[in-house]
């Protein structure tokens, strides 16, 4: 009797450990060790930070500051303001910046293209002056809209000085804002990836090499490197079975250590994560009961296409968290309550809106509805 309740309860545990089941009975799995003082994996797709590590510690981004001047130039080009064929003329302060270079000649022309590859490629600190200048006149005024789009996409631990990175006392960002912006590039402009990619490029019969080593693995593919005296940084970006993950290193001690970390993070996101879709845009989860209004209830939906990271092979539990009753007038995609994703990795908690507007009713009903909601609580 004994043996056969051992055998039992081994099954038990068996089940439980290999079966995936409600959320909450695995715990994920553990990450890699990471040296660098700095670092965190995001989920593309669904925004979520899958690890982080002093994620909101202000530094110098270095390089990484290009990627801003690319979005912004990107929204440019989309906008039609400026084309890839344009040539841009190189001012005496362009030419003479320094740090990488593309090597641009002081009195020439140079298509957005070509300047284009010589920031994403050779990460040239001359040629983001050049489109900066094109952009705004100058480099003080292109770093105002460099801010403003910070403010925009909020990236509440980052100023901007310059379009390049070279260091200034008030020019600093943080692994976490690097990440939004990266993520928010990839997801508007994925086309820039074949930039990004670019093992070489040649200008001015001079060849550079691009200074992202991971390149030499299939499944990466971006995005950016910095360097700062002794310190090093690197986004990386990557795709294995359509999913995406980008990694921010900051602060490494060279170029094998933010290379090795950044790896290790994006390999350990492939093997045990995954992005799942959770509801559409406009779903329904439930209605509210609303007082004083037109109509007696709003529908709380999703506002957007909602993707949540997962561990593999898991689903997770979903439920909406709504209040017991609103008042009007309740606005059009108003935030309205909350949709609870449950994960192995804990909870998750997303906005549910309000599907139409209720315009609050008439006298009379506001009149009596407040007569009922006193009395409601008195007595509750």
């Amino acid at each position: 009797m004994a043996r056969k309740l051992l055998h039992i309860l081994l099954l038990v545990a068996l089940v439980v450990t290999l079966c995936p089941g409600p959320a909450g009975v695995w715990a994920a799995p553990a990450p890699p060790e990471v040296t660098s003082p700095v670092a965190l994996l995001m989920d593309v797709a669904s925004g979520d930070i899958i690890y982080a590590k002093g994620e909101s510690e202000r530094m110098e981004p270095a390089s990484l500051t290009k990627l801003m001047t690319l979005y912004l130039l990107n929204e440019a080009l989309a906008a039609g303001q400026v084309t890839l064929e344009e040539e841009v003329p190189v001012s005496e302060n362009a030419w003479r910046t320094p740090g990488s270079r593309m090597f641009i000649e002081v009195g020439t022309k140079v298509p957005v293209e070509e300047l284009i590859k010589g920031i994403t490629i050779v990460f040239g600190n001359d040629a983001c002056v050049a489109i900066a200048e094109r952009q705004s006149g100058s480099v003080a005024a292109f770093a105002d809209r460099m801010n403003a789009k910070a403010k925009e996409l909020w990236l509440s631990g980052t100023h901007f000085v310059n379009p390049h990175g070279l260091p200034e006392p008030d020019h600093y960002s943080t692994a976490k804002d690097l990440a939004l912006l990266a993520r928010q590039y990839l997801l508007r402009f994925p086309h820039m990836l074949q930039y990004h990619s670019t093992p070489s490029y040649t200008y001015n019969n001079i060849t550079q090499q691009n200074y992202n080593g991971l390149l030499k693995y299939p499944e990466i593919d971006g995005l950016k490197t910095g360097r700062l005296t002794g310190t090093y940084n690197l986004i990386a970006t990557g795709q294995k079975d359509g999913y995406r993950l980008l990694a921010v290193i900051l602060g490494a001690g060279s170029e094998r250590e933010r290379e090795a970390d950044a790896y290790a993070l994006l390999t350990y996101g492939f093997n045990n994560y995954q992005a799942m879709k959770v509801g559409d845009q406009g779903q329904e989860y439930g209605t509210v009961r609303v007082y004083k209004g037109k109509k007696g209830r709003v529908a709380a939906v999703l506002p957007e296409d909602l993707m949540v990271t997962v561990l593999k092979g898991e689903t997770p539990e979903v439920k909406a968290d709504l209040p017991k009753y609103l008042e009007a007038p309740v606005q059009a995609g108003a935030p309205i309550g909350e949709l609870v994703v449950q994960t192995r990795d804990g909870e998750k908690r997303y906005p549910l809106v309000a599907q139409e507007e209720i315009p609050r009713g008439n006298f009379l009903k506001v009149f009596f509805h407040s007569i009922w909601l006193t009395l409601r609580g008195l007595f509750s």
